[in-house]
């Protein structure tokens, strides 16, 4: 499994400057074209909006898969909170931090098309090997300094499978990668 390098244009505006966010990525049903994403995002009570990249890396327009990103779930401490999607920016989701939250928990499948229609790297994935770009197969919050926002990944791969990446590893069991906190950009 190739995994390619997280990159963002936007930075995540909700979140705790001293926090980490956590993103996990298991790719288990990979073969089936299928990623299955949770992410822990910190973050303070009132409105948050969160982006799924519409301008990626590579491309020549804002071809982002969003049509894509499945079965959106966001809550926080196993209580659902509702989100909208916002009516004029289809990339945004709208969601009110309760008072007391500190962090939200956000899940979502990704389903990888099988045709490179759209954008370029549409096409990434098959029963044998999958081509992991991290900014399709996540969420971020709208606004700050990207730089300063710290991100710590994981990915669970297929049986057998092998991988390749230039994150720094942190540790590895089994089938499980768990990557050393990088900022977001």
């Amino acid at each position: 499994m190739r995994i390619a390098c997280l990159a963002l244009l936007m930075a995540p505006a909700a979140l705790l400057a001293q926090d980490i966010a956590r993103l996990r990525v298991d790719a288990f049903d990979a073969p089936r074209r299928l990623f299955h994403v949770s992410m822990h995002l910190p973050v303070k009570p009132g409105p948050l909006t969160l982006l799924y990249p519409q301008w990626i890396p590579g491309e020549h327009g804002p071809t982002g898969p969003v049509v894509n990103l499945v079965g959106l779930n966001i809550s926080a401490a196993n209580a659902a909170i509702s989100w909208k999607r916002d009516s004029v920016n289809l990339y945004a989701f709208q969601i009110q931090v309760p008072a007391g939250v500190t962090a939200i928990d956000v899940n979502f499948d990704y389903i990888a098309p099988p045709e490179a229609d759209g954008f370029t790297s549409g096409a990434s994935t098959t029963s044998e090997l999958a081509v992991l770009n991290w900014n399709q197969l996540l969420l971020y919050p709208k606004g700050a300094d990207a730089d300063s926002m710290q991100l710590q990944a994981s990915l669970r791969v297929p049986t057998n499978w092998r991988y390749g990446t230039a994150l720094p590893i942190q540790s590895e069991s089994g089938s499980e990668i768990q990557f050393q906190p990088a900022p977001w950009t």
